[in-house]
């Protein structure tokens, strides 16, 4: 009898989506195009953040890095999370050593009212994020690409508070001082998020993350309905064929509420066994290597932490291999070519 082909790498991601099972999880890693890589950094000292991410040819050359280095089976296109925000009109920038700072906030009816009007045409703002992924579509057709953008409370985070600021405690305020103009703004951040997500699948993805990162401020309880609520909008743009994924601060926690969003993966901090959270919920499931094993450990301690989250889900189907966050700018390279070989092996 003849042995089936080989799978080549979106095959794999694919394969694992559908919930068969395979030999091994593919494997990405969060920030893999990133300050960790020195062709990265060297890039960087040529471009600004903003102008590669608006530069298609730059940001497929930033998207390709990892995938050249470390021959992962998913490529993330080279963006930004506040990309959106500046398409309805708030532009960003990196202050020195100030994090993040937006050219205005929310601040008054009229700053929600100026979201509303360019929520429609977001997509026409956003046309270079478009035509890099058709460029990595062209480039990469053996591997599987994500797309993503920012959950409508991240988003709004950073338009209320108009900068980076520990807590982002304006959009609570926001929220409980002004509802109806809360709801207007976090209506229109779904909206265009939706339509920015429709436009990326039809530029092929395969799979489309949306990032919850400030979703640990919500308090308990309260996640779905301050932020949870908005995401399925975005999923359901997608179409079929299209995997939906969401990261989410603090999800571990939040999973009866994270799952009524309708996503197909979860991407899991490392504080939970990801076979005991299938045994509690039956999703497809993200991670979980915490980054630090990256930085702080020696390879081989990488490559045994892997192996073993690995083997825990083997067998179980619909498991992508991630980190538990994004990477560490002291990342080692030798141990994510440890990590990577690892799972390879299996």
């Amino acid at each position: 009898m003849s042995k089936p082909l080989k799978q080549n790498s979106r095959e794999l991601f694919k394969a694992a989506v559908s919930g068969a099972e395979t030999p091994r999880p593919p494997i990405w890693i969060m920030r893999q195009a990133g300050r960790f890589l020195p062709e990265y950094r060297a890039l960087k000292q040529k471009h600004t953040f903003v102008e590669i991410t608006q530069t298609p040819e730059l940001a497929l050359e930033a998207t390709l890095q990892p995938i050249r280095r470390f021959n992962f089976d998913c490529a993330i296109i080279f963006s930004d999370i506040l990309v959106v925000a500046e398409a309805l009109g708030f532009s960003y920038g990196f202050g020195d050593g100030s994090g993040i700072r937006l050219n205005k906030r929310i601040e008054h009816a009229s700053d929600v009212k100026l979201a509303e009007d360019m929520a429609e045409s977001v997509c026409e703002r956003l046309g270079y994020v478009e035509t890099a992924l058709r460029m990595l579509r062209r480039e990469l057709p053996d591997k599987a690409i994500y797309g993503f953008c920012a959950s409508p409370w991240t988003l709004a985070c950073y338009m209320v508070e108009g900068k980076s600021r520990p807590g982002f405690p304006r959009l609570a305020k926001l929220s409980e001082e002004n509802p109806e103009l809360f709801l207007r703004l976090m209506s229109t951040l779904s909206r265009a998020s939706a339509n920015y997500a429709r436009m990326q699948a039809k530029a092929g993805i395969d799979a489309f993350q949306v990032f919850d990162s400030h979703a640990d401020l919500t308090p308990a309880g309260r996640y779905w309905d301050l932020s949870g609520k908005w995401i399925p909008p975005i999923f359901d743009s997608l179409g079929s064929g299209v995997a939906s994924v969401l990261f989410a601060n603090g999800l571990s926690g939040r999973m009866a509420e994270a799952v009524r969003t309708g996503a197909m993966f979860y991407s899991l901090d490392a504080s939970k066994r990801l076979s005991l959270v299938r045994r509690d919920f039956d999703v497809g499931l993200q991670g979980n290597l915490d980054p630090a094993f990256l930085s702080q450990s020696t390879a081989q301690e990488a490559a045994d932490e892997a192996r073993r989250i690995a083997l825990d889900m083997l067998g179980k189907g619909r498991h992508i291999f991630n980190l538990s966050h994004g990477i560490r700018p002291d990342a080692r390279i030798e141990n994510v070519e440890a990590v990577c070989a690892a799972i390879k092996e299996l």
